[in-house]
């Protein structure tokens, strides 16, 4: 599981945490669908909710919560084992179990990525780039770009070949304005789909007829349930969705 990105503050109360002890413990978020995952918190709010040493009870849940936040247990099974450097080399000294599969110990998600590309030399994946095909010669060993910049031109061009809501509408509603399987839909609807045919093909503002077709409830507007209804259906949800992103005057 993943520590806080960056964290140098007790998850529980703030208290800074660089440059001494913490402890890495198993928790969840509270806030994001109960999400697991793993906190460091200081050593007084470990020892306040932690199991009674004496009789082996658990404290109450509060002394382990906050409004984001609830750990359960150190990190790792077996017994705590005495404070180790952070294998980053960041200077943080952390608690955790004597589990064997955890055979280093990182303070966060940042200390995770340094350590990695500081394994690998900051030498790249060496594969081409997703973006411009040369060969990634820095980053981290699984690095699939050169630099931000390459990622971003990236996701701009997977952005640009994913179809418009209006031109997947014009696709899915050709079967049902093209052949007599409009009487398997609403008239309403039909007209409303015909009226958008007519202006796209006559090379006409379609602007008045999307609206008309926006107005349309997609979840109760008669359409059948085959495989082109579907898509039907799911057409004129992005049309709406996209008129609420880009509403007119």
């Amino acid at each position: 599981m993943d520590t806080r990105e960056g964290s140098r503050l007790c998850a529980m109360c703030d208290t800074g945490l660089l440059g001494g002890t913490a402890y890495l413990v198993d928790g969840i978020w509270r806030k994001a669908r109960r999400e697991p995952a793993r906190f460091l918190i200081c050593e007084s709010c470990y020892q306040r909710g932690r199991p009674d040493p004496d009789t082996g009870l658990t404290r109450a849940v509060s002394t382990r919560q906050t409004q984001s936040i609830e750990w359960r247990g150190l990190a790792g099974r077996g017994a705590a084992l005495p404070p180790q450097a952070c294998a980053a080399g960041c200077g943080m000294l952390v608690v955790r179990g004597a589990e064997a599969l955890m055979r280093g110990v990182t303070c966060s998600r940042a200390c995770r990525t340094s350590l990695t590309r500081t394994r690998n030399g900051g030498r790249g994946s060496g594969l081409p780039c997703g973006a411009c095909g040369e060969p990634v010669t820095a980053g981290r060993a699984d690095s699939a770009y050169c630099n931000a910049a390459c990622r971003q031109k990236a996701y701009r061009r997977r952005q640009s070949r994913r179809p418009s809501a209006v031109q997947e509408l014009t696709a899915a509603m050709d079967p049902f304005v093209a052949s007599a399987a409009c009487l398997d839909i609403s008239q309403t609807l039909y007209r409303a789909l015909y009226r958008v045919q007519a202006t796209h093909l006559r090379g006409h503002d379609p602007g008045d007829a999307l609206a008309a077709l926006a107005s349309v409830d997609p979840e109760r507007v008669k359409i059948p349930d085959t495989e082109d209804g579907l898509r039907l259906r799911a057409a004129l949800r992005g049309i709406q969705a996209a008129r609420n992103l880009h509403p007119h005057p």
